[in-house]
């Protein structure tokens, strides 16, 4: 019963708490140790130390079946989305091996109206050659970060979450990366497969992120 209280409190105090950000946001105000218990509690964990070739983050994810409880899995990312404060995930983060994620768009830059979007059975028609590097981390790898490049824009046919034929969508640079990061889940990939250069505590890549974002115009 204690335990189930801890949740739910933290889970209240996250969804007050966190702005939308990339995997999560820096922020002084925020619970850290309650913020990385929930995360463990939510999202399956890869333990760089002790790795698992046979963890479903490591696996090809099946594509969705008409037997599958696409509502009740859809229904659990939003949730866990949610409570992380995640501006995407996938379903091999939730235990999941199924070809779903989910995009919160509208958080780069800052000002825009944000609308999180479902893609079912995503495929990657094209993309750009023109790549950017920029910094990520991810609710399934505690703790640290890093910079890699990805393409600056991509195209995409996928399955919306009303069903219907399959539509396509271009994406570009903050939302074209982020679909990246979970197209890679989907391929039992993970972003610290492709850094350049070392990892950096989470802290660190915070701030190199957000430098680079102002810069940019992104955020103030």
């Amino acid at each position: 019963m204690q335990r189930r209280r801890y949740v739910w409190l933290a889970a209240t105090i996250l969804a007050t708490t966190q702005a939308a950000c990339v995997h999560p946001q820096a922020s002084t105000n925020r619970p850290e140790k309650l913020t990385e218990e929930l995360t463990r509690q939510l999202i399956v964990q890869w333990h760089r130390e002790a790795p698992d070739p046979t963890s479903v983050l490591r696996q090809p994810a099946q594509p969705v079946s008409p037997d599958d409880d696409l509502p009740g899995l859809l229904q659990k990312l939003r949730e866990a989305l949610s409570k992380t404060g995640g501006v995407g995930i996938a379903a091999p983060q939730i235990g999941v091996s199924r070809r779903v994620f989910l995009i919160k768009h509208g958080t780069r830059p800052h000002g825009q109206s944000l609308v999180v979007r479902a893609y079912i059975d995503p495929e990657l028609l094209s993309h750009s050659d023109e790549t950017e590097a920029d910094y990520e981390a991810c609710l399934s790898v505690a703790s640290v970060g890093g910079q890699l490049p990805r393409a600056k824009r991509l195209r995409l046919r996928f399955t919306p979450e009303s069903g219907g034929p399959r539509q396509e969508i271009e994406l570009v640079d903050w939302d074209a990366r982020i679909a990246q990061h979970e197209l890679d889940h989907l391929d039992g990939k993970l972003y610290i497969d492709r850094v350049v250069g070392p990892l950096t505590s989470i802290d660190e890549m915070h701030r190199r992120r957000d430098e680079g974002h102002r810069a940019r115009g992104w955020i103030k």
